[in-house]
C-alpha cells in the first residue's frame, strides 16, 4: 500500500478529487517547528535526531509540500542547516524511491519572480513534480502548468479541505446591501474605489471593510515617503495614486464608511470567517480589487479574491482582474456583463481606475433597481460558474493523481 505524507487539508482535497481508498495517508505538520524543538532540547543536533516523518519516509512513498512548507520550512532548513543536511535528505529520498509533489501554485507572481525563483527552478535529484499557475515555468521540465492549479491551494488552505460546507447556508433573497467590498489592505486602487463610492453618495448600497492595522501601516508609509511594498521594488504605475488626503484623518473617523471586521484575528482564515459569520449573505454582489495589477510582473495574476464569490454562490465585479475574466471566458463562464450594464471595454482595459469608474456608473444605474430580481434570474449562471471551476479542476488533477498513485 502506497504511503502519502501531506497535511490533513491536502489529504481531504485529494480524496475529493481522486481515488485514494487504497492509500495510507500520514498527516504531517510543518517541520520547522520540529527542528526548533529538537535543537532546543538537544543543543547539538545531527541529521539522525530529526523525527519529522519526511526525514524517514517509507520506500516508494510520496510527499506533498504546501505553500507554508515551501515559503517557511524549506527556507529555514536551507538557511540554518545548509547543504550537509539537505544533501542527506535528498540522497535518502532518492535511495528510497520517494516522489515529491511541490505545489508552487499559490497566486504569488512576485514570489515566483524573486525570492522563490531559485527554489522553484532547482533541479531536485529525486523524482518530483511541480505544480504552477504561472506561465513563466510552463515549458520547464517536471512542471505541470495551469492557471487553475492554485485551486488546490485555495481549497486546502481557505476551505480547510472541505469544499462542501461552503457556503454554510443558502442565500437569503432580501439582503441589506447591493454589494460588499471586503479587504484587509486598502491598496491605492481599492482606496480609489471607496472614495468614488463616497463621492457619488453610494455608500449606503455597500458593506465595505478595512483593517486599522493596515490603515496605520499605509499612513506611516505615506508620511515617510516609502515607495516599496510587499518586499519588492516592482510596483507599477497603478501603485501610486493620490490619496486625496485620506490619511490625514484617524481611522476612527471613517467608522461610518468602513468596518474593521478583522481586528480580532487579522491573520486568521478569512474565508472561514466569511462563511461562519454569514458575511457572504450580506449582499448580492462581491466587488474586489485584485492585487497584482499594482506590480510590473511578467504575467498577470489573479488570487482567491476572484474565486471567492463564485464558491459562495454570488455575482461579482473584479477590477484589475482581466487575467481571471479571460480564464473564466475560456471555460464558458459568465461575467454578468449584461446584468451590470457593462460594455466590452470593461474587460479589455488594463487600467483598474478606468474599471472603477465603470463600476461606479453601473452602481448608479442599479441603485434604483430591485436587484433581488436580477439575483434570482441569474441563479443558473451563478451555479454554472461554480460547476465549471470544479469540473475543470477535476480534469487538471488527473495527471497529478497519476503521478501520486503511479
Amino acid at each position: 500500500m502506497k504511503t502519502i505524507y501531506c497535511t490533513p487539508n491536502e489529504r481531504d482535497i485529494l480524496k475529493t478529487f481522486g481515488s485514494y481508498d487504497e492509500v495510507n495517508f500520514v498527516d504531517i505538520d510543518h517541520f520547522e517547528d520540529n527542528l526548533k524543538e529538537i535543537k532546543n532540547r538537544k543543543k547539538v543536533i545531527t541529521f539522525e535526531d530529526i523525527t519529522h516523518p519526511i526525514f524517514n519516509p517509507k520506500e516508494n512513498s510520496v510527499i506533498i509540500f504546501d505553500r507554508r512548507m515551501i515559503e517557511r520550512d524549506w527556507k529555514f532548513f536551507f538557511d540554518y542547516y545548509g547543504v550537509s543536511f539537505v544533501d542527506k535528505l535528498f540522497d535518502l529520498w532518492k535511495k528510497r524511491n520517494v516522489k515529491v509533489l511541490f505545489n508552487f501554485a499559490f497566486y504569488e507572481g512576485i514570489e515566483y519572480q524573486t525570492r522563490l525563483n531559485q527554489f522553484i527552478t532547482y533541479d531536485f535529484p529525486f523524482e518530483h513534480l511541480k505544480l504552477t499557475d504561472y506561465p513563466l515555468f510552463k515549458d520547464n521540465d517536471n512542471f505541470l502548468f495551469d492557471r487553475l492549479y492554485n485551486l488546490f491551494h485555495y481549497f486546502s488552505e481557505n476551505f480547510e479541505g472541505n469544499i462542501t460546507r461552503y457556503p454554510t447556508k443558502a442565500h437569503t433573497l432580501d439582503k441589506k446591501y447591493l454589494f460588499s467590498s471586503l479587504q484587509k489592505k486598502l491598496r491605492p486602487h481599492r482606496l480609489d474605489f471607496i472614495q468614488k463610492i463616497k463621492a457619488n453618495n453610494l455608500q449606503k448600497l455597500g458593506y465595505m471593510t478595512h483593517s486599522k492595522i493596515y490603515f496605520d501601516e499605509a499612513k506611516n508609509r505615506n508620511q515617510n515617503q516609502i515607495y516599496m511594498t510587499d518586499n519588492t521594488a516592482l510596483q507599477s504605475e497603478y501603485a501610486y495614486q493620490d490619496d486625496k488626503g485620506f490619511y490625514n484623518k484617524r481611522f476612527e473617523e471613517y467608522q461610518g464608511l468602513l468596518v474593521d471586521n478583522l481586528s480580532e484575528d487579522i491573520h486568521g482564515n478569512h474565508t472561514k470567517r466569511y462563511n461562519d459569520k454569514l458575511e457572504f449573505d450580506l449582499s448580492y454582489v462581491e466587488i474586489s480589487g485584485e492585487t497584482h495589477v499594482l506590480f510590473n510582473l511578467l504575467f498577470p495574476c489573479f488570487t482567491e479574491k476572484s474565486y471567492q464569490p463564485i464558491f459562495f454562490d454570488k455575482m461579482f465585479l473584479h477590477y484589475g482582474a482581466n487575467a481571471f475574466y479571460k480564464v473564466l471566458n475560456e471555460l464558458g463562464g459568465h461575467n454578468f456583463k449584461e446584468e451590470f450594464l457593462l460594455d466590452d471595454s470593461y474587460f479589455t482595459t488594463e487600467n483598474p481606475y478606468e474599471q472603477i469608474d465603470m463600476i461606479i456608473q453601473s452602481l448608479k444605474k442599479l441603485s434604483d433597481v430591485d436587484f433581488k430580481e436580477i439575483f434570482i434570474q441569474s441563479q443558473d449562471k451563478i451555479k454554472e460558474n461554480k460547476i465549471l471551476l470544479i469540473e475543470y479542476f477535476k480534469k487538471i488533477m488527473k495527471p497529478v493523481n497519476e503521478f501520486i498513485l503511479g
